[in-house]
C-alpha cells in the first residue's frame, strides 16, 4: 500500500495552554468577566452535528444539552448488569445528546457514529495519528492511474448473525448508502458510481472511481459494512423495488454489523446499550467490558453524584468546568484532558449585507478578543491559527491569523466608509449552552467597542441547522465547533468552504470563491502528499485573507474516568475514540 495514499496527522498535538493569570486591557476584561458571573462553562465537544429542537442538540461538533432528562443507575460502574445476561463488567457512561439513529446509512453526528463504530466495521481504521490501517480489508492495492482500489477482505470476519463478511456485502452496503442517500453519502457523490463497485470474488471487491480523489480512503472510515442476508430477510415493502425499504424499519432498533459489540437495547430519548460480540474477528484483550451502557444525563450535579458513587465509569466530554474540578478531587476518579483537531469557529455569512463586505469581516476579525475567549471562557483550549488545526501535517505555520487590535478594526471600518451605528448584525449560538452564551456576550462587547451593534439570537441546534439551508435566513454570525469527520484535511476544507457544499450547518459562510473551489478540487486530484500540502498551504492563506470566519481556538476536551476504566485512545476521526473494544476493566 503506497504511503502517499495515506493522510497522516502529526503525532504531537502540543501542550495544553496555561490559564490566564493577568490579561492586558485588564479593566475591560474585568467588567466582562464580572458580567459573565460564576456559572459553570459547559465542556467542549467533538465532531459534526444534527438534532431536533426538542432534543439534546449538536453544534457542528458540539453536543449541547437542551434535554433536561436525567437517568440514574443503581449498579456500580463495572459490576454485572442483572438484566443483560452478561457475566462480566459493565461500563456506564453518560451522553448529553440522544442517539437519533443506529442505521449505518444515516448516522452523522457524534453519538450516532459512536454507536456505529461499535456495531459495524469499515474497511479501514484510523490510528491515533490519523493513519489508515487495514480493518475488514486485510490489504488493498491502487492502480497506476489512482482510480481503481482493490480490497482483499479478511477471511475470519463474521457478522453478528454468524454470516461471513463477503465482497457481496460490501457492494450491497455501497448500494444501500447511495440509494438511501442520507448520512455521509454525499462524501462519495461525484466520486464513485455504485455501478462501479464490483465483487470480483467472494473476498475481493473493486472500487473504480469516476476521477482521482485523494481523500477516498479516508472517507471509507464512514462506510460501515452491512450484512446483506440479514437486512434483506427483514426488509418490508418500500421505495427501493425488490429491496423494499432496505431494512430501514428493522435497523431502527437492530443491528446487522460485524463490530465488536451487538445492540442490546435502544431507547432514543433515554439510553443505548451494547453487548460484547465474543466471536469478534479481531479477538479480545484480557479484561474487556461485557456490556456498555450509555444514558442521556445532562445535569452536571447528577453526573458528579453518579461518578462519585461509582455508578458511572466515564463522563461525557460536555460537563462543566466545575464538574471536572470537583471530580479531580475525588479518590478513584481521574480527569483526562485530550487535545483535538476541532476548531471553534464564528462562521460569517459572506452573502448577505453587511457581512458580505470583506472590510466588515476583517474588522470583526481584528476586533475580537481571542485571548479572553481561549483562556477565560474555554480554559485549556489551544490557539487557533487559520482554518486548519495546527496538529494537521498540512497546517501552514505562518498562515495569517488576526490578533486582538480594536484600533486597527475601527480604522478598517473608517477606511471603508462606515461610521459608528451604521452596522447591525445578528449572532446566533446554541441556547442553554454556557460556553456559547459567554462567547456571544464577549463578541457583543468587543463589537460594540469598534462601533458594530450585535443582536444576540440563541436558538436550538435544530433551528440553526434549518436556517443554514437558506442563504438569506442564515444569520450574520454563527458559533460552531467543527472537526474532521474523516482523517484528512479535505473534510475541513470541502465541507465548509467549497461552493458545492454550501447550505449546511458546516458551511454557514456560504462562501462562493472560484479560487478556493479550484484549490480544493486540485488538492482532491493530487495524489502526492507533499504536492497536496503545498496546495493546502495556498488554500489556508486564501481563506484567511477572505475572513469567512473568526478562528477562535482549538478544542481540548475532557473526560472523567473511574480508576478501573482504561484504554481510551483519541483518534482524529468522528467518534473513533469511543471504540469500546480498546477499553479495559482494570
Amino acid at each position: 500500500m503506497p504511503d502517499d495514499t495515506r493522510d497522516t496527522l502529526k503525532q504531537e498535538f502540543g501542550d495544553r495552554a496555561s490559564l490566564a493569570a493577568t490579561l492586558h486591557d485588564a479593566e475591560s476584561r474585568r467588567s466582562f468577566l464580572q458580567a459573565l458571573g460564576t456559572a459553570g462553562i459547559v465542556g467542549l465537544a467533538g465532531c459534526a452535528g444534527g438534532g431536533g429542537s426538542s432534543e439534546a442538540t449538536t453544534t457542528g461538533g458540539t453536543a449541547t444539552p437542551t434535554d433536561e432528562s436525567d437517568t440514574g443507575g443503581e449498579s456500580t460502574a463495572t459490576e454485572t448488569d442483572s438484566g443483560s445476561g452478561s457475566t462480566g463488567p459493565t461500563l456506564r457512561l453518560n451522553a448529553t445528546q440522544r442517539f437519533g439513529t443506529v442505521d449505518p446509512a444515516k448516522g452523522t453526528d457524534y453519538t450516532q457514529v459512536m454507536a456505529l463504530v461499535n456495531l459495524y466495521d469499515a474497511l479501514v481504521f484510523p490510528d491515533s495519528e490519523g493513519t489508515l490501517k487495514p480493518h475488514l480489508a486485510a490489504d488493498w492495492s491502487v492502480s497506476d492511474d489512482n482510480k481503481t482500489y482493490t480490497f482483499e477482505l479478511r477471511e475470519d470476519a463474521t457478522f453478528h448473525s454468524g454470516n461471513p463478511v463477503r465482497a457481496e456485502d460490501v457492494v450491497f452496503s455501497v448500494e444501500r448508502f447511495f440509494d438511501i442517500n442520507q448520512g455521509y453519502a454525499s462524501l462519495l457523490t461525484g466520486v464513485l458510481s455504485k455501478e462501479n463497485v464490483t465483487a470480483l470474488d467472494e473476498k475481493t471487491v473493486e472500487f473504480e472511481l469516476d476521477r482521482v480523489h485523494s481523500p477516498f480512503l479516508a472517507t471509507l472510515v464512514l462506510l460501515f459494512i452491512t450484512d446483506k442476508k440479514t437486512v434483506m430477510a427483514q426488509a418490508k415493502d418500500g421505495d427501493f423495488g425488490e429491496r423494499g425499504d432496505y431494512g430501514q424499519e428493522w435497523l431502527n432498533s437492530h443491528d446487522a454489523g460485524s463490530g465488536a459489540y451487538t445492540l442490546q437495547n435502544f431507547e432514543r430519548q433515554a439510553s443505548i446499550s451494547f453487548s460484547r460480540y465474543e466471536d469478534y474477528w479481531k479477538g479480545w484483550h484480557d479484561s474487556p467490558f461485557e456490556t456498555v451502557q450509555i444514558r442521556i444525563i445532562t445535569k452536571d450535579p447528577t453526573v458528579r453524584s453518579l461518578m462519585k458513587t461509582g455508578e458511572l465509569g466515564m463522563t461525557s466530554q460536555y460537563q462543566s468546568t466545575e464538574t471536572y474540578q470537583s471530580l479531580e478531587q475525588e479518590d478513584g476518579v481521574r480527569v483526562k484532558s485530550i487535545p483535538t483537531v476541532t476548531v471553534f469557529y464564528m462562521k460569517i455569512n459572506t452573502q448577505i449585507e453587511p457581512t458580505s463586505d470583506p472590510a466588515v469581516r476583517e474588522a470583526m476579525a481584528y476586533g475580537f478578543d481571542y485571548e479572553t475567549a481561549r483562556k477565560e471562557i474555554a480554559p485549556g483550549s489551544l490557539p487557533a491559527k487559520g482554518p486548519l488545526a495546527p496538529a494537521f501535517g498540512a497546517h501552514k505555520e505562518d498562515v495569517h491569523q488576526p490578533t486582538y487590535d480594536p484600533e486597527r478594526a475601527k480604522q478598517v471600518l473608517s477606511d471603508a466608509g462606515y461610521s459608528e451605528g451604521d452596522i447591525t448584525i445578528q449572532n446566533t449560538y446554541v441556547q442553554s449552552f454556557g460556553l456559547e452564551e459567554k462567547m456571544g456576550l464577549l463578541f457583543q462587547q468587543n463589537m460594540d467597542a469598534i462601533g458594530i451593534d450585535v443582536e444576540l439570537n440563541p436558538q436550538t441546534w435544530g433551528t440553526m441547522t434549518e436556517l443554514a439551508t437558506t442563504v438569506d435566513k442564515t444569520p450574520h454570525v454563527n458559533q460552531v465547533f467543527y472537526g474532521p469527520v474523516y482523517p484528512s484535511p479535505d473534510t475541513v476544507f470541502y465541507n465548509q468552504y467549497h461552493s458545492e457544499a454550501s447550505s449546511t450547518w458546516m458551511s454557514m459562510e456560504h462562501l462562493q470563491d472560484d479560487e478556493v473551489d479550484g484549490l480544493i478540487d486540485e488538492a482532491r486530484g493530487t495524489v502526492d502528499a507533499e504536492s497536496r500540502n503545498e496546495i493546502y498551504a495556498n488554500l489556508q492563506e486564501r481563506l484567511a485573507n477572505l475572513y469567512p470566519d473568526l478562528f477562535v481556538f482549538v478544542q481540548s476536551k475532557k473526560h472523567a474516568f473511574a480508576e478501573d476504566v482504561g484504554g481510551y485512545t483519541f483518534r482524529p476521526s468522528m467518534s473513533y475514540d469511543y471504540w469500546f473494544h480498546n477499553y479495559e476493566h482494570r
